[in-house]
């Protein structure tokens, strides 16, 4: 390369350095602003995620399980044995498990007679010939009390005097040809049956009820009773009542009612309400 070239490519770059150098100048404020603003901008918030509001639950109702029945019975051979048979009463853990007769128009005989029609003092529980086992809303079943102390056929019921008993044995089976059903036993009471006594209760004269007269012999009997359990009865429910003689005067019968078990019962007693003055027979001895 000449002397002439060697100059002139100095005096290039000389040129190019210092409109660099120019450059750089005039760009020097813009850059250190940008810095200025970038050190200077507020911190970044982290912000947290707004939290999601859960969906209400939807509590399911309770499931009510329905009132449990008995295991069928098979009443063929005591049909065979005698067609006036309708079914089979029994209380658990008491003599109390026998067949129901019912003999058409007729509230007498089974008082004095087996199941094979042989002349028997003990006789049968029956149902009172006015009583429908399938339709009617107000069962009546009669039975012996062989006296205090004795056990067969309906004796064993004078024990519901006491509550404690029933506590023990709060429930009735009652099957029929049709099937069965558990009641639970809600209310005790006494009466007389002479009618020169004037104050005789006629229980039997409620059997076809309608809602309004099934409430009238609840509130009737709830009066008499010497104690009643848990809610009582409904007036729109099915009543079982077992009747039998007591021994605090004559003529006098003891009372036991009961109603159908309802959806999610339980075959347990139910708390006891002690009536602390039932309305009795005026010729009820004092304390008995």
């Amino acid at each position: 390369m000449s002397q002439q070239s060697r100059i002139l490519a100095g005096v290039f770059c000389s040129g190019m350095a210092a409109a660099l150098i120019a450059m750089a100048a005039l760009q020097l404020p813009s850059w250190l602003q940008q810095r200025k603003m970038v050190s200077e901008s507020p911190p970044v918030v982290q912000t947290a995620e707004p939290e999601q509001t859960p969906e209400p639950q939807v509590t399911a109702a309770p499931t009510v399980q329905p009132a449990v029945t008995p295991e069928p019975r098979d009443f063929t051979a005591l049909l065979e044995r005698n067609p006036e048979v309708i079914g089979w009463i029994k209380i658990d853990d008491t003599d109390v498990d026998l067949p129901v007769m019912q003999r058409e128009g007729d509230n007498s005989y089974y008082l004095k007679h087996d199941l094979d029609g042989n002349w028997d003092d003990l006789g049968l529980p029956y149902l009172d010939y006015e009583c429908d086992i399938q339709q009617s809303r107000h069962l009546i079943l009669y039975g012996h009390n062989m006296g205090v102390g004795d056990t067969v056929r309906f004796s064993s019921l004078q024990n519901y005097r006491k509550p404690e008993y029933y506590q023990e044995h709060p429930v009735i089976e009652l099957d029929s040809l049709n099937g069965g059903q558990y009641y639970k036993i809600v209310a005790v009471y006494a009466i007389t049956t002479r009618e020169s006594d004037g104050d005789v209760f006629h229980f039997n004269q409620y059997v076809n009820l309608d809602d309004a007269t099934e409430q009238t012999f609840l509130d009737e009997v709830a009066k008499r009773a010497f104690y009643t359990t848990g809610d009582y009865a409904h007036a729109d429910e099915r009543l079982l009542t077992l009747c039998t003689c007591t021994y605090e005067m004559s003529d006098a019968r003891l009372l036991i009612m009961a109603r159908p078990l309802r959806d999610g019962e339980t075959l347990t007693a139910d708390e006891v309400t002690v009536n602390p003055d039932p309305l009795l027979p005026a010729r009820w001895p004092a304390r008995a």
